[in-house]
């Protein structure tokens, strides 16, 4: 659908919140839609919310590609706002239909229940328009287009697409993790899902080589697009004397532990500086020797701060599939 005037915006989970943190959520999923538009450079008009709904104003064609982006969200689609009247909403669907060609179905949802007809009676009656103004065949079970049309108090809503987003809960609706993003696949992934669930990240790297923290900034870059409106600027450790002095030791055989352990304690101290609740890492269970579960109990010990372990279940394929979706390879 290349012509639209609004976005009509859903979200799931946050519905079963109470009321109070419910409205709470409403109001920073709208704070971060309307920082994405603003860093992305979509023209808008204004972000409301209405019943169950929120109602970007836009007819920007950038806000179909980066809405995506916006954690809390289901799915959202450019969408023809127009008075809830039946004769409005056919003649508004009608200029759908004859963007396209083939059957058709029309889908009727009433988000408010207080429109006179039903969604069957209304779905009929538009369908019945089409058909005898294009003479397209109706299809109910497989049809070549959608027409979606949504009732929202006085206002239908009416369009062909429904776009999937990520859902979860809004950046910055769970306070501040400490994210270590190393040079591997794994802990971009891992801040990432932290994020998907409402988690504010501050990106920690802990340097070795110049290579490595480039491709930190990277990740960075990536996971950004994210979280417009809750974004934290990343910070770099040197990594090198930690290793120096593990290695004048001589304990070859724990300086992988040793200097986990260490880097861990330095993020502990850095989660506390910077007001973190928590330090999540990218530890997949059994995947290399540090993250054998006896080996994950010693670096856990005598932390002030949790550490959170989102892919401590997940293997190798499931993590790269996640990490190709996301763009971090």
């Amino acid at each position: 659908m290349e012509k639209f005037n609004s976005l009509i915006i859903r979200y799931s989970e946050i519905r079963l919140k109470s009321p109070l943190v419910r409205r709470e959520m409403e109001r920073l999923l709208i704070s971060n839609i309307r920082e994405t538009y603003l860093n992305e450079n979509v023209h808008f008009i204004n972000i409301i919310k209405r019943a169950s709904r929120i109602i970007a104003y836009t007819s920007d064609v950038r806000a179909k590609e980066v809405t995506r982006y916006i954690f809390g969200i289901k799915s959202y689609s450019p969408s023809l706002e127009v008075e809830a009247d039946i004769d409005v909403i056919k003649r508004a669907s009608l200029k759908i239909a004859r963007a396209e060609s083939g059957s058709f179905a029309v889908r009727v949802q009433r988000v408010t229940k207080n429109y006179p007809m039903t969604s069957i009676e209304i779905s009929r009656e538009v369908g019945a328009f089409i058909k005898g103004t294009t003479g397209r065949p109706i299809n109910l079970r497989s049809p070549d287009q959608e027409i979606i049309i949504e009732i929202v108090g006085r206002y239908a809503y009416i369009t062909d697409e429904k776009i999937r987003g990520y859902g979860g809960l809004p950046v910055g609706s769970q306070g501040k993790v400490v994210a270590l993003i190393s040079g591997g696949i794994d802990s971009p992934v891992a801040a990432w899902l932290m994020m998907k669930r409402g988690a504010q990240i501050i990106p920690v790297h802990f340097r070795k080589t110049e290579e490595e923290e480039e491709y930190f900034r990277m990740i960075v870059s990536v996971l950004r697009k994210f979280s417009y409106g809750a974004e934290a600027e990343p910070i770099v450790v040197e990594r090198g004397p930690i290793l120096a002095k593990y290695q004048e030791y001589g304990a070859r055989e724990w300086i992988c532990l040793l200097c986990k352990r260490r880097i861990l304690v330095m993020a502990n101290r850095i989660a506390k500086e910077v007001g973190a609740n928590a330090i999540v890492t990218g530890d997949s269970l059994g995947q290399v020797a540090s993250q054998t579960l006896h080996n994950l109990e010693i670096e856990s010990r005598c932390l002030e701060k949790p550490i959170l372990r989102p892919l401590i279940g997940m293997d190798k394929e499931e993590i790269v599939k996640i990490a190709k979706e996301i763009g971090t390879i």
